[in-house]
């Protein structure tokens, strides 16, 4: 019986799994299985997001966002239509117990919306779902 390794590497230091990639990568009998690259921008119309660069271009201008709002816009993004409760949002981008998130989501969300989007009535790439939370919309007019 074979023995099955798993192994995870953060982003900064991937040049780890590169070595070991190299190292195994001409033996005959071994059998690996990796993943496809991580994408490393998401696009859609009029929007570019490079995630290891963490930079947003909308309309090929470059839009300054903070860590939070990046990582809310990216995090909505990954999973286009898909509804996120601000306690989800919070938990996920915070780390910390959506319960008390308070206007924190709502602030941020505001801010992207601004940014992104200042001239667009239904809030842009970032859709409200009332009584649901939020959704990120690929078209955005």
């Amino acid at each position: 019986m074979g023995k099955l390794l798993i192994l995870s590497v953060p982003d900064y230091e991937e040049h780890i799994l590169d070595k070991i990639m190299e190292l195994i990568a001409d033996e005959p009998e071994f059998i690996h299985l990796a993943p496809s690259l991580p994408q490393s921008a998401l696009s859609f119309p009029g929007l570019e997001i490079r995630l290891k660069e963490q930079t947003v271009y909308c309309n090929s201008t470059l839009i300054a966002l903070t860590y939070h709002e990046f990582a809310v816009l990216t995090y909505l993004a990954r999973h286009p239509g898909w509804v996120f409760s601000a306690h989800q949002i919070y938990e996920a981008i915070w780390h910390k117990d959506g319960e008390h998130c308070g206007t924190a989501v709502a602030s941020v969300i505001g801010q992207i919306r601004r940014k992104l989007t200042p001239d667009t009535p239904k809030g842009g790439y970032i859709r409200t779902v009332l009584g649901s939370g939020y959704k990120f919309n690929s078209s955005p007019f």
